[in-house]
């Protein structure tokens, strides 16, 4: 996907910066002079003019994000009409086709997306696929010929300098903040998941409910992250806003738009930051901290040639102190890429040569839909205004068993010639179950279909209006 390219002139950093070198070593002012002089104010509106050109390219690229959850309160007998659960964040335009950038917990169980541009035109998006492990949404528009963000590299940014955020906090429309790279690489501990990997880029600009999903930029006006987190007791700004650098968006993004998932790498190993008190207790051959600690390998690393107890020192010929920063390196590679890793084992330095491999649930994942896809059949979740066009209601669901966050999937697409079409399946078909298990939302019916015995029949309930549950018998191909 070509991305297109913002006219943002370099407004010379180095002259910006010596410029207001020279304002900060001008004497003070006397007692009777108040007043900056002119070469003082013209110096400081350098900043001013990059902030707003900055603003004025880049603005018109930041969407507003409306979702609406429905919920049922199963606690009631009969269950209660749905009642509605609304959410804001922000997004940025990538591509002038409506490719929009966001946070997975933006969008995270809305049944439906609303997006409202710069010029307060609305449309409805779909989610193209997201990834928790590094909260990241790429959603769709059907618009043409929009303004989209330039994105940059987040790998070429230092602490102290200069960025921009431009979003929708609490709902207050467009708005601009600022502040400096406070920090880079940033574990805080804010993503749910068990796995994810966070590399936060720290900055002081700054950041609430809303902002998420909304760009970091520099002051050429690329996109060098996505809004994402505030680490704060308050739920509000406090002087720490965290940002997904755009390096990892931008790999992650590209395998949603290619394959509607993300291919990760996965290398095999558990580790530990190395302390002083880890070198003492584990009699490592190290002067000081440095790298990190092995704690377990399995699958990939195995296989290569690591072992409990080494201390990884380069991932790649990139030094490694911190286990978030081997995620980030692996994050950007696929399964079948060799990645050379140096280590420090019992006082020897070793380089190996790593094949990585794909995790568990990644595989059961993708097989599921390779396995869905020769059935003949392509599906989705259902959301809550579908479900009600096909008369699948609140009080169906609760009859069937389904609580009210679990989604059942329906049949979008059937091929002609494909196994579930000679079976008698049909294009808003609802999937209830397969084999006597509920098929609880799209990756329960991928792992569900991923476990079946290949070469053997297996049941696919199917509920469909005025007939109810019906039961298919499909042959999974070997």
């Amino acid at each position: 996907m070509k991305l297109s390219r913002n006219k943002v002139k370099n407004r010379c950093p180095s002259l910006l910066l010596a410029l207001l070198l020279g304002v900060c070593l001008l004497p003070g002012p006397s007692a009777g002079q108040a007043r900056l002089t002119e070469r003082e104010l013209q110096s400081l509106d350098l900043l001013s003019r990059a902030f707003r050109q900055v603003y004025q390219d880049a603005a018109p690229t930041v969407v507003l994000v409306n979702t609406k959850q429905e919920l049922v309160i199963q606690r009631e007998l009969p269950p209660s009409h749905p009642r509605e659960l609304s959410g804001l964040g922000s997004g940025v335009l990538v591509s002038p086709d409506g490719y929009i950038l966001s946070n997975h917990h933006v969008i995270e169980n809305a049944d439906t997306i609303t997006v409202t541009l710069h010029d307060r035109r609305v449309f409805s998006a779909r989610l193209i696929g997201s990834d928790p492990l590094i909260d990241i949404a790429l959603l769709k528009i059907d618009a043409q010929n929009l303004p989209s963000a330039t994105l940059g590299h987040s790998d070429q940014l230092q602490i102290g300098d200069w960025v921009l955020a431009i979003g929708h906090p609490l709902g207050m429309g467009s708005t601009l903040t600022h502040g400096i790279v406070s920090a880079l690489d940033r574990q805080s501990n804010v993503l749910r998941e068990q796995y994810s990997i966070e590399s936060f880029i720290q900055t002081n600009a700054v950041i609430n409910q809303g902002n998420s999903g909304g760009p970091l930029l520099n002051l050429r006006g690329e996109v060098v992250g996505i809004n994402t987190a505030i680490s704060t007791p308050t739920g509000y700004f406090i002087g720490y806003g965290l940002a997904l650098p755009i390096d990892l968006a931008r790999e992650a993004m590209k395998d949603l738009i290619a394959q509607g998932r993300v291919v990760r790498g996965f290398l095999g190993i558990a580790m530990d930051n190395i302390t002083p008190e880890l070198i003492t207790q584990e009699g490592l051959d190290l002067a000081q901290p440095r790298g990190v600690y092995i704690s377990s390998v399995s699958g990939p690393a195995l296989r290569g040639g690591l072992a409990t107890g080494d201390v990884l020192l380069r991932v790649e010929g990139r030094e490694v102190d911190h286990p978030n920063q081997v995620q980030t390196l692996i994050y950007s590679k696929n399964p079948g890429d060799t990645v050379l890793v140096e280590l420090l084992r019992r006082g020897d330095r070793l380089r190996l040569p790593v094949i990585l491999g794909e995790r568990q649930d990644d595989q059961h994942l993708a097989q599921g839909q390779r396995r869905l896809r020769d059935l003949g059949l392509a599906v989705r979740e259902l959301g809550i205004e579908e479900a009600a066009q096909l008369g699948f209601t609140s009080q169906v669901a609760a009859q069937l068993g389904f609580a009210a966050t679990e989604r059942p999937v329906v049949v979008t697409e059937v091929q002609p010639e494909g196994t579930a079409a000679s079976r008698g399946l049909l294009v808003h078909d609802i999937l209830t179950g397969v084999d006597q298990q509920r098929v609880s939302s799209l990756e329960e019916l991928n792992r569900l279909v991923a476990g079946l015995e290949p070469g053997k029949a297996a049941l696919f309930w199917v509920w469909r209006r005025d007939q109810g549950i019906d039961v298919r018998s499909l042959k999974i191909s070997p």
